[in-house]
């Protein structure tokens, strides 16, 4: 198993890339209650003139694969009539795939039989992620396209309640944060009768609660979005036949046509998407206030491993740096007086959904509590306070943060490092030094929950294992088990002068006294006949993992799934941002492209190396698939992986296995 050095490597997943065709030259020469009901229903059965705006940063999604372009044409293929108008906002893309748009100046343009023209022509380069461009595209179309009706669709990555929308390829810089996007919306002063989100994981809890004062309804993702996003025609045409169709039907129709194409062009990828009554959102807060409120005095009576072990259990979304969880599935999840009127209010809150048959336990609404990144929970307070969140909810977030910082710098738990050397580190609490500068960090209080951390945590002399005569096993009792969350196998391949990190597998065993198996049994994943580094994660039904690689000189990792029968495809490559948002799809792997392989490399001593090609490069095959087969003679090092109830990972002592020809 060759190596050689190509420098640190950094291989936590950001986000996810584009499928999409290249359609380059197609185009010839696109919180608060709102208002009472029977003015929503007087706005929408007047005039029955409909105006689609259609904010569409570009960003790599479009330079690198003409996504926007296929929307466009999309719209295009629409037969509309004289009572709607459908505008584009364009800009924020290195390079349009088509041979009209201009990537050197963001631009207006109208969709016009079955063509687009252009409105505005030379607007300059702005940043698509300021919220005054936003808010002066919608004053824009309002001022020139009035009607009595308006829908918004924002068009490009997203981030959820942390990260918010947009990346512009041009400007760079950040997203524009939910805050951000109620700014903008402020500006504008226009009430939508929709705002939509093709872009990932938008559909939370703190966005529709930030909605309701702009908009009757809100159209989002709980999950990342496959790349071909929306199916624009069908919704469209359907304005196209009556400008007073409910938005109702509208949005069921955007619903039901996302997932049929989803379906049809991305079959791997799970997908979900939701429509939610901005008018319901007042009574969901208020039941997740009550709710919150609840699970802060479980909190409080140090009973932390019950709303742990439930925010454990819930459907999550995305990477797990976003902190986004299913807000019903976490209701259903909690034992907590309230859940049932939280559960309810979400329910007649969301008033269509749907997803794809790989996704399980979504419900049309995620919440965001940081539970594996709290060091980002800074960044959310101040969304909290501009878009009017606070009281019983904001405080059980706190305490929860609190809680897990606390028991993450509890350093009872131990690291790979020493349980390659014996593991006898003493229990003790950390210093919480490193806390200080996060203005939600509370030390009294989490020094009330010392007596918990003591009781639920491990020293590494807690976890060697036993010689069992055919295998090694760990041994702990009822009590110590309750506190795991997560069991990984993490292995290791010693190349004479170090250690190759081969991945982790989360299947593990137990023997007849229900302890822990601590065994390998010589067979690892191979792909066209190279032994792969690879990390598996399981959500729900979905069993899927990564190769870390070089993807015709790109870093990225390569997206591994499983179908019922155990059979391994690469699905697609996940690309890497810094900025926090979540890419539609995943980049298509074709026959013919580069891989180089990628490890992470540690010495003797169990210290971190750098990182290294792993192996030589070879040549895609579409027809050559994951196998499971010997990984071949050598000295293996395994351990297991522990995750508690605070997130701490906790390592068993190693066990070396030696395999021979």
């Amino acid at each position: 198993m060759a190596r050689r050095k190509k420098g640190r490597i950094f291989l936590s997943v950001i986000t996810l890339a584009v499928t999409a065709c290249l359609l380059g030259g197609c185009l010839a020469e696109d919180g608060a209650v709102v208002e009472d009901r029977a003015e929503q229903t007087e706005r929408s059965s007047g005039s029955h003139k409909f105006t689609v705006m259609v904010y569409m940063c570009g960003t790599d999604l479009e330079s690198d694969y003409g996504a926007a372009t296929a929307d466009i044409l999309e719209m295009c293929e629409a037969d509309l009539n004289d009572n709607v108008n459908v505008l584009l906002y364009t800009g924020g893309t290195g390079e349009w795939q088509n041979n009209k748009i201009s990537s050197d100046t963001n631009q207006i343009w109208q969709v016009i039989h079955e063509d687009i023209v252009c409105l505005e022509e030379d607007i300059g380069v702005r940043p698509m992620t300021d919220p005054s461009t936003l808010a002066d595209f919608i004053s824009y179309c309002v001022e020139n396209y009035p009607a009595d009706r308006n829908a918004l669709v924002l068009w490009d990555h997203g981030g959820g309640a942390l990260y918010g929308y947009g990346s512009d390829e041009i400007t760079g810089g950040d997203s524009m944060q939910i805050n951000e996007i109620d700014n903008a919306l402020e500006k504008a002063g226009v009430k939508f009768d929709f705002i939509g989100f093709d872009a990932c994981l938008m559909a939370t809890v703190e966005t529709a609660c930030m909605m309701g004062s702009h908009a009757d309804y809100m159209i989002g993702s709980e999950e990342i979005e496959p790349g071909s996003g929306w199916y624009y025609t069908g919704w469209l045409n359907l304005i196209g036949e009556d400008a007073s169709v409910s938005i109702e039907e509208i949005g069921k129709t955007i619903i039901n046509d996302y997932i049929r194409v989803c379906g049809e062009e991305s079959p791997g990828d799970g997908c979900t998407l939701s429509m939610i009554d901005l008018a319901e959102m007042d009574n969901v807060y208020d039941a997740l206030c009550v709710f919150s409120s609840n699970a802060k005095e479980q909190l409080d009576r140090d009973n932390f491993r019950v709303v742990s072990r439930s925010v454990s259990n819930t459907r999550a979304f995305g990477d797990e740096s976003y902190d986004t969880i299913d807000l019903m599935h976490f209701a259903q999840n909690c034992d907590i007086e309230g859940s049932e009127e939280l559960i309810a209010a979400v329910d007649r809150a969301v008033v269509y959904f749907a997803n794809s048959e790989n996704i399980s336990n979504s419900n049309g609404m995620t919440v965001y509590l940081p539970y594996n990144d709290v060091y980002s929970f800074d960044g959310m307070l101040e969304i909290y306070s501009d878009i009017g969140l606070k009281g019983e909810y904001t405080e059980f977030i706190r305490a929860f943060a609190n809680i897990v910082a606390g028991g993450q710098s509890y350093y009872g738990s131990n690291t790979p490092v020493e349980a390659l050397n014996g593991g006898d580190e003493p229990n003790g609490l950390a210093d919480f030094s490193e806390w200080y500068d996060f203005s939600w960090f509370d030390e009294d209080y989490v020094s009330g929950y010392e007596g918990e951390y003591e009781e639920n945590s491990y020293s590494g002399e807690d976890l060697v294992v036993e010689d069992r005569g055919d295998y090694f096993a760990l041994a702990l009792s009822d009590e110590d088990w309750g506190i795991i969350n997560d069991i990984q196998m993490q292995l290791f391949y010693d190349d004479g002068e170090g250690y190759i990190d081969l991945g982790t597998d989360n299947y593990f065993d137990t023997d007849y006294d229900g302890a822990l198996m601590v065994d390998y049994d010589g067979f690892w994943f191979t792909w066209m006949d190279n032994i792969v580094p690879l990390y598996i994660s399981v959500t729900d039904d979905l069993v899927e993992g990564y190769i870390p690689c070089e993807l015709n000189g790109e870093y990225v990792n390569l997206v591994v799934r499983w179908d019922e029968d155990g059979v391994g495809w690469m699905e697609g490559a996940v690309r890497f941002y810094d900025n926090g948002m979540c890419m539609k799809g995943l980049l298509p792997l074709e026959d013919g492209d580069k891989i180089q392989l990628l490890c992470d490399y540690y010495t003797y001593d169990g210290e971190y190396d750098d990182g290294y090609y792993f192996g030589d490069p070879f040549t895609y095959d579409s027809s050559e698939g994951l196998e499971y087969d010997s990984s071949g003679e050598g000295d293996y090092l395994l351990y297991y992986c522990l995750t508690d109830i605070y997130n701490n990972t906790y390592y068993t002592e190693p066990v070396i296995l030696t395999f021979e020809e």
